[in-house]
């Protein structure tokens, strides 16, 4: 700027401003923080009274003011010039659409990395931060292909290759060791299928495992036609006993930053800047993921911000009578960086795999679901943290769950009214409009995965009907009934990609056919937007501070190619992410990039065969807490044990992570903190 305009400070002077100037008075000793002023061809509020604008003001990492034009800005801009604040106007972006960061309803910043790490066999393409997206395997003779070809660019190196993400809805059948031999030869294979309920090895796995006839007593360990173990280990019981020592040896301290940063930087590339962990413990327990939140977000590897739901579950374990005082305690260890929201529960089983609970006339072949909390145990569970104040989320997929779950909070509240209480099911698959109608007069919120009618609804018509499948992931139900709704993704099962969460809730294309899916329960674009920013906070409980650009909240945008509600409503997940800004600062997705190779360590120590006391079918003694996975969920007197077995649920995915939560916390492994502020 020409220093004749400094005095007068005029608006003209202020539109002449080109990309990145710096512009002071005569600096006092009591100058203010240095603002920055954010030009764009647009920017999106999502603020219904000041929706747009073309220039955002940023001061201390929070938004200052939001201008329609530069002029708009002036009364800060003025008294700027009056204390000598220094102003850099910053116009990069004004070919692009600033709207307000994009915000992960749902994520597992841990648990969801943790299956993204390893090689692919997913039946839909897996997004990859870092170059271009791994490719769907779409049949049986693709899957043999996918293994063939990891194993032939990957030596053999003493350890077993896990894979992830086998669709056995999608391919129709299991896979066992038979399978496995034929492709993998004496290399040690795992398959870990998508819903986390399988897993299938190779002979020479199993053999390195050493696995024998006497494990078919645990509960999912099958057997072949000669008595032998199958290959096929189906069930949370068998798959977490069988790959409690694998994960242990893949998730050592010095793996966890890049496997999180993996899942991270997906998020980053595709516009989120606030993310959440729904369910803190599941995997190391309470402690020790809390500190693991503590030194990756605060660390130099993670833009983003995370808001923290802790698991109801765990923390119990954890912290016994204390859970309830030490969940509630944790709002004010807050910052900027990690945040917290309350408590997570689970009620019934998943969506992938069918173990949701249904209401009649039920599965067409008449299978049954399965409950992780039942039904009359549900509101006891709840009644200790909602006494507390504490915000509830509750898994749940089937509209028999959806129902327990609303059953539930009805009765909390008959027991003590609530207001403002952020009641949150998570998922929401199948529904009815009652349902809808019945949460919205209790004050709840809903946070809907919409993957499943884009990949699932056409997998899912033979197994529920046409009508359940199609109208699964109801939203305009939930709109028009006044439910507050939010979009998630739940990574793995979908990626981390709002723009295209938007696509599908206001689209409801199928991904085989192509065809419009319940055409009614779409909705229109500026709802979906709400969807992934404003409602998806409150949600969190956090849109006083993110999920729309307006004075006073963080500094967080994401930054587009176009604007999503002006664009033809099926091409708005092609809209072009330049990156994000959050606190006021610029992360470009052109600055992503891996982490270095960690300098390789030591191989651990085959882990050791249970002893045959550990599968033994025998109770256990009174009072004694059994400390291995086997007699904690392959006894099936060990299972009527409600405190040993953690609830146990046989079969259900998420159970796996539970097992694996009770294995770390007896284990001598410790997850170590990474760099960052302790």
């Amino acid at each position: 700027m020409n220093a004749p305009c400094l005095p007068a400070l005029s608006i003209a002077c202020w539109l002449s401003v080109t990309a990145a100037t710096s512009v002071a008075g005569a600096m006092a000793p009591d100058a203010g923080t240095p603002i920055t002023v954010f030009t764009a061809k647009q920017v999106v509020t999502m603020d219904p009274g000041w929706p747009s604008g073309t220039a955002v003001a940023v001061r201390d990492g929070k938004v200052l003011s939001v201008g329609r034009s530069m002029e708009d800005l002036a009364p800060w801009l003025d008294a700027a010039r009056r204390d000598g604040t220094t102003v850099t106007v910053d116009d990069s972006f004004r070919g692009h659409v600033l709207v307000p960061g994009f915000v992960e309803a749902h994520g597992h910043p841990l648990i969801g990395a943790v299956a993204l790490a390893m090689p692919s066999l997913s039946y839909y393409p897996q997004q990859n931060p870092y170059g271009p997206a791994i490719p769907g395997v779409k049949d049986i003779a693709a899957v043999e292909q996918a293994i063939r070809s990891h194993l032939a660019s990957h030596p053999a190196d003493g350890q077993a290759t896990v894979f992830w993400g086998y669709d056995v809805a999608a391919m129709g059948r299991h896979l066992d060791r038979e399978f496995l031999d034929r492709v993998a030869g004496d290399r040690p294979v795992w398959v870990w299928d998508a819903s986390e309920h399988f897993v299938y090895g190779s002979t020479a796995a199993m053999k390195e495992r050493g696995i024998t006839r006497k494990d078919l007593e645990i509960n999912g360990v099958m057997a072949g036609p000669d008595g032998e173990p199958n290959g096929q280990f189906l069930g949370a019981t068998a798959a977490s006993w069988l790959l409690g020592p694998e994960m242990e040896r893949m998730l050592t301290p010095a793996q966890i930053p890049a496997i999180m940063k993996y899942l991270v930087d997906l998020g980053w590339r595709n516009g989120i800047t606030t993310t959440s962990d729904m369910a803190l413990g599941m995997l190391f327990g309470i402690d020790r993921e809390l500190a693991n939140s503590r030194a990756f977000f605060h660390g130099p590897h993670a833009p983003l911000r995370c808001v923290t739901v802790v698991a109801a579950d765990i923390a119990l374990r954890d912290k016994g009578a204390e859970a309830v005082g030490f969940v509630k305690g944790l709002a004010a260890q807050a910052d900027d960086k990690l945040m917290f929201a309350g408590v997570k529960f689970f009620a019934d089983d998943s969506f992938l795999s069918f173990g949701m609970q249904v209401t009649d006339p039920g599965y067409t072949d008449g299978r049954a679901g399965m409950w992780m909390t039942k039904p009359d145990e549900m509101a006891a569970r709840y009644r200790p943290w909602w006494d507390a104040g504490l915000q509830l989320h509750t898994h749940t997929n089937g509209n028999a769950g959806v129902r327990a779950v609303i059953d539930a909070l009805a009765a909390l509240q008959e027991s003590k009214p609530r207001f403002d209480h952020r009641f949150t099911i998570q998922h929401y698959g199948i529904s009815t409009p009652e349902d809808a109608a019945r949460l919205a007069r209790l004050g709840g919120f809903a946070s809907v995965n919409p993957y499943y009618v884009y990949q699932r609804a056409e997998i899912n018509v033979p197994f529920l009907g046409t009508d359940r499948a199609e109208t699964a992931a109801r939203l305009r139900t939930l709109v028009s009934s006044g439910v507050l709704t939010a979009l998630h993704t739940d990574t793995p099962v979908a990626p981390p990609h709002p723009l295209e969460a938007m696509w599908i809730a206001v689209n409801r294309l199928g991904v085989r056919s192509g065809k419009v899916l319940a055409p009614d329960e779409c909705v229109t674009p500026y709802q979906a937007m709400r969807m992934v920013t404003v409602d998806a906070a409150a949600t969190l409980g956090v849109e006083d501070k993110v999920g729309s650009i307006r004075a006073g909240k963080f500094a967080d945008f994401t930054v587009l190619a176009a604007n999503p509600l002006e664009v033809e409503p099926t091409a708005i997940r092609d809209i072009a992410v330049w990156g994000v800004v959050i606190g006021g600062t610029k992360y470009p997705a052109s600055d992503i990039k891996p982490l270095a190779k960690a300098v390789p360590e030591a191989k651990p120590a085959p882990a050791a065969k249970p002893a045959a006391a550990e599968t033994s079918a025998a109770a256990a003694p009174a009072g004694d807490r059994p400390r291995s996975l086997a007699e904690r969920y392959g006894n099936p007197a060990a299972r009527l044990d409600i405190d040993a077995a953690v609830r146990h649920a046989d079969g259900c995915r998420l159970e796996f992570w539970r097992a694996l939560a009770v294995r770390n916390a007896d284990s001598d492994t410790r997850l170590q903190e990474e760099d960052g502020p302790r």
